[in-house]
């Protein structure tokens, strides 16, 4: 119940943030003039957590979940929320279900990353094929290698994780910082065994990400922050914080799920099950 006051009050408080801080300290460009939101549906009763997104392979169409203490299953729904497929997987644990990605061959990545108190030392990937075809799965499970302790300090508590994506043959992590006010990007080889986490590198934002996604072109990527999107470039396949290009204020509640669905345009998803079109103008 803490928890959930502290997220409220956290993403009141970050959605009527601006991006000037971010602006002024990284040099993101301010891009609310280049895009267009709008309300285009709600999610199915049947996700009324629902905290990832993911597209589906070959068709317009969309994986979400639901996050801690949800079923493990996957539900496909439509661009306005229509559900179209419930898929059981009740050979998984929902423990703390947070992002879903997809790679190339049709594979999606289940994130059991949640870790709201930092002391989680089982957390993990799923990897199943998106054919409906199996309910077992690959499991990929990790730790971080600057975490000593369960829980850390305080000031510390880097060690949640809400979003990634895959890109490169590998996964990459965003840390959600409940602590210093510094995101971390960690990665992880995609596929099933147990590892330590690899930091690539970290990014002072003024909020604390809770999606990730890249561009279907694998040029840009964006993170979610309850009440904005930070866009960055990606050169020479490097995937880190080097290129910000811009930050979108978008308000809209605690927004916990985003997905390219274009090179540009993306869809959001609220707490209230709410979805909206990013759409660049």
């Amino acid at each position: 119940m803490l928890t959930k006051l502290f997220l409220f009050l956290f993403g009141l408080k970050t959605s009527l943030c601006s991006c000037q801080p971010d602006r002024h300290r990284h040099g993101f460009s301010r891009a609310k003039r280049q895009y267009r939101i709008e309300q285009v549906g709600h999610m199915p009763a049947v996700a009324n957590e629902n905290s990832g997104l993911a597209t589906a392979s070959g068709k317009p169409t969309f994986w979400t979940h639901n996050d801690s203490g949800g079923k493990p299953e996957l539900y496909e729904v439509d661009s306005v929320g229509n559900l179209l497929y419930t898929w059981a997987l009740p050979d998984l644990q929902n423990k703390d279900w947070e992002e879903l990605s997809r790679d190339p061959q049709g594979n999606i990545y289940i994130g059991d990353t949640g870790n709201n108190t930092n002391t989680r030392k089982d957390l993990c990937i799923y990897k199943v094929s998106d054919s409906h075809s199996s309910t077992k799965a690959e499991k990929i499970t990790y730790h971080y290698p600057d975490q000593k302790d369960f829980p850390p300090q305080k000031s510390e508590k880097n060690f949640d994780c809400e979003a990634f994506f895959f890109a490169n043959d590998s996964l990459y992590l965003f840390s959600k910082n409940w602590g210093k006010p510094t995101s971390k990007l960690y990665t992880l080889p995609a596929r099933a065994g147990d590892y330590t986490a690899v930091l690539k590198d970290s990014i002072r934002l003024n909020g604390m990400i809770t999606a990730a996604d890249i561009s279907p072109d694998q040029q840009t990527f964006a993170v979610l922050t309850y009440g904005k999107v930070f866009f960055f470039a990606i050169e020479e396949k490097k995937i880190d914080f080097k290129h910000p290009l811009s930050c979108l204020k978008i308000g809209r509640g605690q927004v916990e799920a985003l997905v390219f669905v274009t090179n540009h345009d993306l869809l959001v998803t609220n707490e209230k099950g709410k979805i909206y079109k990013i759409t660049r103008r």
